[in-house]
């Protein structure tokens, strides 16, 4: 009998483990792919490894005869080897990691039974509380010919890059990895059966963005619902019922994931579940009061992010020990798109007493010192003056997001800032002015 058992040793599943771990409690994690889950394995850990180098390249190119001069070229097999050398030990440093606290790891795919045990590889385990962390995985358009549709875990094992490579949907994953294949060479198409446009994502931010891949060369094919996919001699011939072909060497599904919560068995112990995932209440607790949930598999409001994962497995890593649990209160949580140029958000952009200011940074010291080809901040203050969202687009949009995250945590006003003394020139020298 185990007092706790996590199925999926994900970044909040395994923060989760370490935290419950004591002498008293026995704690054991399961999984079924690699230790460690999808962000350092096949998600935002190795698709950033690859983008940091992209990113390079354009920040080099951004100064171009200004001092630069000469062409420079992304080799693929050096990239994948870079991601490789880096991430690949990663799931053994985990898997140590865990013995090492005494934590008892289980491989295999687990599911409830009709008793309300664990059952895994055919044996049976109990724990006297169970936490779902298993995560999500990419979706597959159900279409004529799926089979022959990849997935951004197929990108990123790829051993060379065909000319072309055609993504379905506009979401994260396609802008992302498109930026990665246009600068490793192919022809990057996305295709997307409305108007290319970024879901969650300020309008008009999203727009600059989209605007920016276009003119980085990347194509865009809008209001197209491929239905149908077909292997060719020369490739693959995409289709959608009308008049419409296109073909390509490679198609990536880039519709976004699913949550790992449909081999569970989750209906014999009695957990309920939506299109979206695991329904909890404000403990993530679920229907069952001996099973909670976390993380991508969680049918929430909240994005699905690993941060998001990590901060409810540090939540539940104190609350379930607690004699009086207290409801999970999330903070503004930042959200992000990496490329040449990022697209970033947090906070509330809309709503009573709130108004907005548009900034375009791109002839300020800071951007113009590197070039930066695009450079425009939103944010939204309340009565107080108070920054309560922002969203914007640039090459450090990264940096300037998570200082503003900190503004509005901390409820400062342009007195508080004006307090501080930052290094200059840096994005956050600047943080005075968006008030």
């Amino acid at each position: 009998m185990f007092d706790y058992i996590i199925i999926g040793a994900g970044p909040g599943g395994l923060g989760l483990a370490y935290r419950l771990k004591t002498k008293d409690n026995k704690i054991g994690i399961i999984e079924n792919d690699k230790w460690g889950g999808t962000c350092p394995n096949y998600g935002c850990d190795p698709t950033k490894m690859m983008m940091a180098v992209v990113e390079a390249k354009s920040r080099v190119e951004q100064l171009k005869g200004q001092g630069i001069s000469g062409e420079l070229n992304i080799d693929w097999k050096g990239l994948k080897s870079r991601k490789l050398n880096i991430t690949d030990p990663y799931e053994k440093s985990t898997f140590t990691g865990l013995k090492n606290a005494g934590i008892e790891t289980i491989y295999g795919s687990a599911a409830f039974n009709d008793q309300g045990e664990l059952e895994v590889e055919g044996k049976t385990y109990q724990a006297k509380t169970y936490i779902i962390a298993t995560g999500s995985r990419p979706r597959l358009l159900d279409i004529a010919g799926k089979e022959f549709l990849k997935t951004s875990n197929d990108f990123l094992a790829l051993e060379e890059f065909p000319a072309q490579i055609s993504f379905l949907g506009s979401g994260p994953i396609s802008l992302e990895l498109a930026q990665i294949a246009k600068a490793a060479g192919s022809d990057a198409t996305i295709i997307s059966r409305k108007k290319a446009s970024v879901a969650h994502f300020d309008e008009e931010m999203g727009h600059e963005f989209i605007s920016y891949l276009k003119a980085q060369g990347i194509k865009f094919i809008e209001d197209i619902s491929v239905d149908k996919v077909e292997k060719v001699a020369d490739g693959f011939l995409l289709t959608d019922g009308t008049d419409f072909e296109h073909k390509t060497d490679l198609v990536i599904a880039g519709v976004g994931r699913q949550p790992n919560s449909d081999k569970l068995n989750l209906e014999k112990v009695g957990v309920e579940t939506d299109a979206k995932g695991i329904k909890v209440n404000e403990y993530l607790q679920t229907s069952n009061s001996k099973i909670y949930a976390m993380g991508d598999v969680l049918s929430k409001n909240q994005p699905h992010l690993t941060p998001v994962s990590s901060f409810e497995g540090a939540y539940l890593g104190e609350n379930l020990v607690k004699d009086e649990p207290q409801k999970i209160a999330y903070p503004a949580i930042p959200t992000i798109i990496f490329g040449t140029a990022k697209l970033a958000e947090v906070g509330h952009m809309s709503g009573e007493g709130l108004h907005t200011k548009g900034l375009d940074l791109s002839s300020w010291y800071t951007y113009k010192r590197i070039n930066d080809p695009l450079a425009k901040l939103k944010v939204a203050l309340n009565e107080k003056r108070e920054i309560v969202g922002a969203s914007t687009v640039s090459s450090v949009a990264d940096e300037v997001i998570n200082l503003i995250n900190i503004l509005i945590q901390q409820k400062m006003t342009l007195a508080d800032v004006e307090k501080m003394i930052f290094t200059y020139p840096t994005v956050a020298s600047d943080l005075e002015y968006f008030y």
